[in-house]
């Protein structure tokens, strides 16, 4: 661990002043930086004497201001910060093992203004909010508000390179601290262009960066636009800083044309034979478990306790929503004959009502590990569906979601009232019920049009 102390520079002396500077020792290698504070040998030697713990019989003040200036603690009502010397030890404290000299200068330097300005600091409040909502179980909304902050941090390094001029260096901090007053609709339209380009960061190291959809674009930017509301919210930031609206930045809607399964094509999904006892076989139950039970996506079903089912139904809240509302947000899924004959082939024994019904998460893991572990499903069971599409010949891809969005088509196609739909997939408004509900198939457009 590395040591802090204090020196007396007097190489170049001012009237028998020399400047203060901390001594950090390292692996056995010294180095000095400065305070900027000019004080008298004999004043020096004084203090030096005293250590961190002032005598409390001196009443010399410019003795008890060196000494204040080096060792005491920040005092939010005189408004401080920490003594040059106590900033030191928690820098190097903060850094343990992985300490080094140039990030102990930048951390040193740019200590009062790092503590001042970090509640306008854009990347470090959506880091904050991701850890919120990661702690309150909201692992997806969380997530989403991280990738944000990465995104725009990524951001900030590709101007500091192509096109350091642009930003503006409010206090010359080092490192750049991204603040809210920065952010304009001409940043916004800049980043916007970036992530077209190169937004979407590769997975490997090697990799070279790709555009981003717009859709992508519209996500992040709404996720932005909700951090400065909340910060305004806050008073953390004037509303007149908002970039967004009719005369800021407008967040592009990206196309959201779905082509739904036909008729037809759902039938022979449902008739298709999977290999018993194979993973094919599972991922076709999880596929029409979601499909018959209210287009119930997968992290619900994956979730699901034997609580949750009664009788010959299954009664739940989503986890995307639950908690949201003080409204009965319960959903009621009917369970058939064929939900019925999934459930014994691939359920859980029923012991206990907690117990999950499908032996795909661990309980007691964290929501993160959960996250991950629904992933995984998710992608293996996408890959199994899709392989059962091109068996079946439907060049759709039958995609986890592809079994919600049916679901709500086939109840359009049979004349079920909207209302009835959106309570079903537990929609709050019906707006975004409409959203899900894809074409009809041509079948059933030529019908109506040959009428015409």
């Amino acid at each position: 661990m590395a040591t802090v102390n204090i020196y007396l520079d007097s190489r170049k002396s001012m009237d028998g002043k020399g400047i203060i500077k901390i001594l950090v020792s390292h692996d056995r290698t010294p180095r000095l930086y400065t305070t900027k504070i000019a004080i008298l040998k004999s004043d020096y030697d004084k203090i030096k004497g005293y250590g961190n713990e002032l005598d409390k019989r001196v009443k010399d003040l410019d003795l008890i201001n060196f000494h204040h200036l080096l060792y005491a603690e920040r005092d939010d009502k005189k408004i401080f910060v920490d003594g040059f010397v106590l900033r030191a030890k928690k820098i190097i404290k903060q850094l343990g093992v992985n300490f080094e000299f140039d990030t102990f200068k930048e951390l040193f330097d740019n200590y009062g203004i790092e503590v001042k300005a970090i509640k306008t600091d854009v990347i470090s409040f959506l880091e904050t909010k991701c850890n919120d909502l990661k702690t309150k179980g909201q692992i997806s909304h969380g997530i989403m508000f991280g990738l944000v902050g990465k995104s725009l941090s990524r951001f900030v390094d590709y101007l500091k390179v192509e096109y350091p001029k642009t930003l503006i260096d409010y206090k010359k901090n080092k490192p750049y601290i991204l603040e809210f007053n920065y952010i304009t609709s001409d940043f916004l339209k800049d980043w916007q262009d970036w992530l077209l380009i190169e937004g979407k960061a590769p997975k490997k190291i090697s990799g070279t960066p790709t555009g981003a959809t717009i859709t992508t674009v519209g996500i992040y930017s709404r996720t932005l636009r909700v951090a400065f509301n909340e910060a305004i919210a806050q008073n953390l930031i004037d509303k007149s800083l908002y970039p967004f609206g009719r005369n800021g930045f407008t967040i592009p809607k990206g196309r959201n044309i779905k082509k739904a399964l036909s008729n037809a094509q759902l039938e022979s999904i449902k008739n298709y034979q999977p290999e018993p006892f194979s993973i094919e076989q599972r991922s076709h139950d999880l596929w029409l478990f979601s499909y018959f039970g209210n287009g119930m996506n997968f992290n619900d079903i994956l979730h699901l306790t034997w609580g949750n089912i009664r009788d010959t139904g299954i009664y739940f809240e989503r986890n995307k929503t639950k908690g949201k509302s003080n409204e009965d947000a319960t959903i009621h899924v009917r369970i058939n004959d064929v939900m019925k004959a999934i459930l014994e082939r691939q359920a859980t024994k029923r012991t206990k009502d907690k117990d999950l019904v499908f032996p795909f998460l661990n309980s007691s893991d964290t929501p993160e590990k959960q996250k991950a572990d629904i992933h995984q499903v998710i992608k293996m069971n996408n890959k199994y569906m899709n392989r059962i599409g091109e068996k079946l010949g439907i060049e759709e891809k039958l995609n986890s979601y592809e079994a919600r969005h049916s679901f709500a088509t086939k109840l359009m196609r049979s004349n079920a009232p909207l209302m009835m739909i959106s309570q079903k997939l537990g929609h709050a408004q019906i707006s975004t019920t409409e959203s899900y509900l894809g074409s009809f198939e041509k079948e059933t457009e030529d019908t109506f049009l040959d009428m015409l």
